[in-house]
């Protein structure tokens, strides 16, 4: 493999990795294939099964062996480690398009740019089919996102070192959603970002992931809401109930438990999102199959 990009402003890229050696070899491959490649990479490993991938790149990948317990810890470990005034943060599992830094660092290393970080749309693919994921946009109120991520990622933008020390890195005590409470915070003391109107990242839907239903993510969304409770509007605080028993009714739950959490599930639920999950359900399946 070899680098096919020039070297751009100083970037870090950190890639956290969870005993998924055959899905970093994909992610490290798109770091590589940039137009502007990073100056550094380092790979953190909180298994200790990545070693021998991260050596397969040779001396352009640092490996770190970790013992953390959270993605976002993970990152933080890495930027820690990075030497460069800006950072990017890639999970194992997902991809860049080539074009992802060049489009970043431009809106960053433009004269008189004052953004604190850039950020990229997203795809989301399951099985080889892509469908529009997250779709940033580039005014959000910090109360109207405290429930649900409007498209800040861990693998879908470029900060300012000095801004993510400002925030004290990704909140490690979070297994999920420590993307969207850095959003929340970052807004909270006036960060500015751009948007890059383009969807330059690819988030696989495949295998097992934070984002799947389980105990974990049930516990993650507790522990989040409980850090925003005093914030959270009634709406806000029934959407992620919502969200923590739909998490509850993983394969192996016991049925009955199952059933009585789908129903506590349906009582957070309002008509319009009713509605809205069936739109939802329809337009991912289309395009899923196109």
């Amino acid at each position: 493999m070899t680098d096919g990009g020039r070297r751009g402003p100083a970037v870090t890229c950190v890639v956290p990795t969870h005993d998924r050696p055959e899905l970093l070899v994909r992610a490290l491959r798109s770091v590589f294939a940039q137009t502007v490649r990073p100056a550094a990479v380092i790979v953190v490993d909180d298994v200790g099964s990545a070693k021998s991938v991260a050596d397969g790149f040779g001396d352009r990948v640092r490996y770190v062996r970790a013992h953390t317990c959270t993605a976002g810890a993970s990152r933080n470990l890495g930027a820690a480690r990075a030497g460069t005034p800006l950072l990017a943060f890639l999970d194992d599992d997902d991809t860049w398009h080539p074009t992802f830094l060049a489009r970043c660092l431009a809106e960053l290393d433009t004269p008189g740019s004052t953004v604190d970080f850039a950020a990229v749309w997203t795809w989301h693919c399951r099985s080889g089919h892509r469908r529009p994921g997250g779709s940033l946009p580039e005014v959000v109120a910090p109360g109207a996102c405290l429930h649900r991520n409007p498209g800040l990622t861990g693998s879908n933008f470029v900060m300012r070192a000095d801004a993510f020390r400002s925030l004290g890195g990704f909140d490690a005590g979070l297994p999920v959603n420590n993307d969207l409470d850095l959003f929340v915070r970052a807004l909270d003391l006036s960060l500015t970002y751009a948007v890059v109107r383009e969807r330059l990242v690819v988030q696989y839907r495949t295998g097992r992931r934070l984002s799947s239903r389980g105990p974990v993510r049930a516990s993650g969304l507790a522990g989040y809401r409980h850090k925003y409770r005093d914030r959270l509007t009634v709406a806000q605080r029934r959407f992620l109930r919502r969200e923590q028993y739909v998490a509850l009714k993983f394969p192996d739950q016991l049925r009955r438990r199952r059933l009585a959490y789908g129903l506590l599930g349906w009582l957070n639920t309002t008509p319009r999102q009713c509605v809205d999950a069936v739109r939802h359900r329809l337009n991912g399946a289309a395009l899923y199959n196109d």
